[in-house]
């Protein structure tokens, strides 16, 4: 990483090493959300005022705000331009927008997605530093605003004034062969100090300005291995939509010994009458579809959605997500109901 601050080349690379952690972890959930490789890499960090941000340039684009708590402390924002932000949100939904110019506007919905994806991939940034620090490190992003010429938004976010200097960490991302770009992350100084301290241990011991900066760190011959260490650590994620944005958690599961006295299925062999009380969900699904996002935002009262099943076929009797039964829909009173016709054979259930 190119270093255009009064940071010493020891602090600048033990900087980058922990940002290129976060941007491995970050760019797994990118990867699945987009459906297509993506990489993030930092290329240089400057120190400029943000008045201007001459690195970033003049182009319109938009700032998230992102707050940094626990074993870390600070307040950053990403800046992008507004090209980038149409094709990142055209790959999420599905869209095709050759014939429209992406440097076009961004209107509500689509500067209010692009928050809600930074703060899926500053999350999972977080949670790599959790990782690697032992410590908790929580991630979040905040407010989004377009930007405006002398970037005051971007100064409201990291709390300065637009005439004071902050680093700018120049980075780049590449989403497979279809879309690439620059994007910037602006952080004042008190985080990058709080960051280094975390870090990095005092040159010397008794060195009052290591330890006033940047005391209580990691021993550097030690850093190199624990990053590495923590890059192999990072986990594949699951992707989880629920209320209207996307939650991206990372999943790992303990490995278990064998059941006692041998048997792999201890409640077998036991009181099934224990099992037999617990409530489970009985779902009646009549067919399914698949729908782009563009489709869907259109739902309005009076839609008429098509399903992937011809009329008259049979209905699926679904418990707790899995398929044990077929039947034909009725009416019992003023109720539906299901007349069961077809149960799943034991092969089908332990199948699916």
């Amino acid at each position: 990483m190119e270093n255009n601050t009064g940071f010493d080349e020891r602090q600048t690379d033990a900087f980058g090493e922990v940002v290129e952690l976060g941007f491995n972890s970050s760019a797994e959930i990118l990867s699945k959300l987009l459906n297509n490789q993506a990489e993030l890499a930092v290329t240089q960090l400057n120190q400029e005022k943000i008045m201007g941000l001459e690195s970033f340039g003049d182009q319109p684009g938009v700032a998230v705000g992102v707050t940094i708590s626990g074993a870390i402390q600070g307040t950053t924002a990403v800046v992008i331009q507004n090209q980038y932000v149409k094709e990142i949100i055209n790959i999420l939904m599905s869209i095709d927008d050759g014939d429209e110019q992406p440097s076009g506007e961004l209107d509500d919905i689509a500067v209010g997605t692009f928050k809600e994806l930074i703060g899926q991939l500053a999350a999972s940034f977080g949670e790599s530093l959790t990782n690697f620090l032992g410590a908790e490190v929580k991630i979040e992003s905040g407010d989004a605003s377009m930007l405006s010429a002398d970037h005051g938004e971007v100064a409201a976010f990291i709390g300065c004034t637009p005439d004071e200097e902050a680093y700018s960490l120049m980075s780049s991302y590449t989403v497979g062969d279809i879309s690439k770009g620059e994007f910037f992350i602006i952080i004042n100084e008190d985080t990058v100090i709080n960051t280094l301290s975390k870090i990095i241990s005092p040159e010397e011991e008794g060195s009052e300005e290591y330890d006033s900066n940047y005391g209580g760190g990691m021993d550097m011959p030690n850093f190199g291995g624990a990053v590495a260490a923590a890059k192999q650590n990072i986990t594949h994620a699951t992707t989880v939509v629920k209320n209207g944005g996307i939650n991206v958690q990372s999943a790992s599961f303990p490995s278990f010994a064998g059941a006692p006295n041998g048997s792999n299925i201890p409640l077998l062999n036991g009181n099934m009458d224990l099992l037999m009380d617990v409530p489970l969900n009985v779902t009646i699904e009549i067919g399914k579809t698949r729908k782009k996002m563009r489709e869907i935002m259109e739902f309005a009262q009076g839609t008429i959605i098509d399903l992937e099943k011809q009329a008259g076929a049979p209905v699926d009797v679904v418990v707790n997500g899995q398929l044990i039964a077929r039947g034909d829909v009725v009416v019992i009173d003023d109720n539906f109901g299901v007349r069961i016709t077809e149960i799943i054979g034991n092969n089908a259930f332990s199948d699916n």
